[in-house]
């Protein structure tokens, strides 16, 4: 899964700046310009307020989002699940202790974040990357079906050799993701062992060069 969210960030690096306009705020996502040396976020208003997306070159975050934009989380009585973030090329996941407060721009902004532990987290989780799986799947068909396969091919052709081996057919990544979505409701993600140390991780640091000259940032988009 980690590869196959890799390729979807690249492919909506590109997105952003197709000649016919911004595709993901015309998908409906909602763009917050970054600040100086960060990049653009995205977030797409889900019906649930506590499953907002939101997409950086950096990672995408699945949950409830701290902004004037949204309803009130404490609308319904029932407890508000907590967000889950994954970093591009790491796909491990974390929980953050409350919602998302925006802007953010860069990884550093980050709150505190840390792994899942309990039976409870790893529920949270996986019903996380579920509503995600599902949501870049109905993302990706609306992009080939709107942009086009012609458009797609030319993006992933552009991804270097080495890491184009690892990338599935561009036609075939919205399936990627319904697979995905199937399998995180059937299925238990825990890994078989969580160590101690990696039980609390303060907000994540980019270390200089960890995002390879393949990424595309979101910085500088329409």
């Amino acid at each position: 899964m980690s590869t196959l969210l890799d390729q979807q960030l690249w492919f909506i690096g590109h997105d952003i700046r197709h000649a016919d306009g911004n595709a993901l705020t015309r998908f409906g996502f909602e763009r917050r310009h970054g600040s100086a040396g960060g990049t653009t976020c995205y977030q797409l208003a889900s019906e649930d307020p506590a499953r907002d997306l939101v997409c950086w070159g950096f990672g995408v975050y699945v949950g409830p989002v701290d902004n004037a934009a949204r309803p009130a989380l404490h609308d319904t009585p029932r407890e508000t699940p907590r967000g889950v973030f994954l970093q591009r090329h790491s796909l491990t996941p974390r929980l953050l202790s409350g919602p998302l407060a925006l802007p953010l721009h860069q990884p550093s902004e980050l709150p505190l974040l840390r792994s899942p532990v309990t039976p409870h987290d790893w529920h949270e989780v996986q019903s996380a990357l579920g509503h995600l799986a599902a949501e870049l799947a109905r993302y990706e068909q609306w992009a080939r079906d709107t942009l086009g396969t012609t458009h797609r091919a030319q993006v992933l052709a552009q991804v270097p050799r080495h890491k184009r081996r690892r990338f599935c057919a561009a036609t075939d990544l919205a399936a990627s993701w319904d697979a995905h979505a199937m399998v995180s409701t059937t299925t238990d993600v825990r890994r078989r062992e969580t160590t101690t140390r990696e039980t609390t991780t303060r907000s994540i640091t980019m270390r200089r060069g960890a995002t390879p000259r393949y990424s595309t940032p979101f910085s500088g988009a329409r």
